[in-house]
Order: C-alpha cells, then sequence, then structure tokens
C-alpha cells in the first residue's frame, strides 16, 4: 500500500469532526489501518474508511474507501451505499463498489442489494447478493455474503462473515469462499480502538485452489454516531468478491 496516500486519506479522515458540525449531513465515520500477514509470512497493509450522510430522517448516503495490499500490487476501492431506516433496528440499501489494480491494467465493478437486522439489543445480522463484472476477459460473476455480530460487552464486539462468489465462464469456472473472525476491542468513551482478524479463504472448482488462511490485526477509529451493533449506526460492510482471486495471483 502507497504510505504517502493512507496518510493522505488518514488526514482527511481525522477532519470528519469538523464537517460532521457542519450543514453537510455527515453524522459519522470510521476509519481503520492495519496489516495482514498471509501464509508465506508476507505482510500487507491495509487501510479504508467510510463517511455516513443523512439525506433525510429515514435515508442515506453511505461512501467507503479503501486501498489493501497484496502481493501483486494495491487495490483500490470506492464504494457507495444509498439506503433507508424504515424503523428502529432494520436498515435497507442499494450499493456499488468500482475496484481498480495499482500497476495493472484491471478494474472490476459489484453492485447489488442489503440489508442488516437487529436480533435482539446486542446483535445484528446483515447480508447482501449481487452482480458483477470485470474488463478481465469481459468476465461476470454473482456473489453474496452474511455476518453476524455480538458485542458481548460495549467495549467489545465480535463478528462472523461469509462471502461466497461464483466464476463460470469458459477459461475461467471456480467459486470462492471466504470466511472471517473479526473481534473489535475500544476502550468504554474512547473513538480509538483495535481489531483482530482470521481469515480462511478456499477455491473450489474445475479452477480451484488450495486454502489459504490471513491474520490481521489494527486500530480503529470512530467519529460521531457510528459503529456499534445497531443498525442505526453501523455501517453496512464493504465487499469485493475479485480480491481473494487478485491475492492469490490467479487473476
Amino acid at each position: 500500500m502507497k504510505v504517502q496516500t493512507a496518510f493522505a486519506c488518514l488526514l482527511i479522515c481525522l477532519g470528519f469532526p469538523v464537517c460532521a458540525q457542519s450543514s453537510l449531513g455527515i453524522t459519522g465515520a470510521t476509519l481503520e489501518l492495519g496489516s495482514t500477514e498471509d501464509e508465506t509470512g508476507a505482510m500487507q497493509g491495509a487501510f479504508s474508511s467510510s463517511v455516513d450522510v443523512r439525506i433525510t430522517s429515514a435515508h442515506g448516503l453511505q461512501g467507503d474507501l479503501s486501498f489493501s495490499g497484496s502481493q501483486t500490487g494495491t487495490i483500490g476501492q470506492l464504494g457507495g451505499h444509498l439506503y433507508m431506516v424504515p424503523q428502529p433496528g432494520q436498515k435497507y440499501g442499494l450499493f456499488i463498489a468500482l475496484s481498480d489494480m495499482d500497476g495493472r491494467s484491471m478494474a472490476w465493478v459489484s453492485a447489488g442489494a442489503e440489508a442488516m437486522f437487529a436480533l435482539g439489543e446486542n446483535t445484528v445480522i446483515e447480508g447482501r447478493l449481487g452482480l458483477g463484472a470485470t474488463d478481465r476477459n469481459s468476465g461476470d460473476y454473482i456473489f453474496g455474503g452474511v455476518s453476524l455480530a455480538h458485542a458481548f460487552t460495549p467495549e467489545l464486539e465480535v463478528e462472523l462473515a461469509l462471502d461466497v462468489s461464483d466464476f463460470d465462464e469458459a477459461g475461467f469456472q471456480a467459486t470462492s469462499l471466504e470466511s472471517s473472525l473479526i473481534a473489535r476491542y475500544s476502550p468504554k468513551g474512547s473513538p480509538w480502538g483495535v481489531y483482530g482478524s482470521v481469515t480462511r479463504s478456499d477455491l473450489t472448482g474445475h479452477n480451484g485452489a488450495p486454502a489459504q488462511t490471513r491474520i490481521g490485526v489494527g486500530v480503529t477509529f470512530n467519529l460521531g454516531a457510528s459503529g456499534g451493533v445497531d443498525p442505526h449506526t453501523r455501517m453496512f460492510r464493504r465487499t469485493d468478491p475479485v480480491a481473494p482471486l487478485v491475492r492469490r495471483r490467479i487473476w
């Protein structure tokens, strides 16, 4: 990951408290900065940020920006979510994400629908379905994902996630399965926190490949009404169905 780019994004995100007090409608923002290590011992940087803008009392817009390193280059993504909150504990949205590979002539777009529901005061479930296309041999794919997060205490949250993507092209036929376990801890009353993650990526089918595991650690920063397991303040997850293939040097 390019340090200069991540640092510039960090400065922008740290300026959100000022924006949140303006008339822009910004209600909250999140930032994550960390690194991951794969089975080969290679370390890769990761940066992501999201901002929530309230349009009306029941409608909003979430914007995402992320950079993640891989052995073949940096993956950059810009995403947007247009959502509605019809009643407490429920959130529905449409999303689109544009991704690009640094140093390579490769880009892809993913779009679909998503929803988030509170399962009690301390638990939330989220799901999505979508379609995507890449400029690599005019390929396309379908994908879906689900996650379940539970706040054991106001400071500690654990999330389980599963993402599935199916690629069925003349030259490439496989199904990607990526499962993650993420733990987040933030001291009470503090916007800062830390996280740790374990992600296992598997690829089955005609062009399958052995599973790989990545371990990640980093810091988080929440501003305004953001974070937690309440759908009203929780950001939608970012999605990138092609990234697991790029990291494995398959695409």
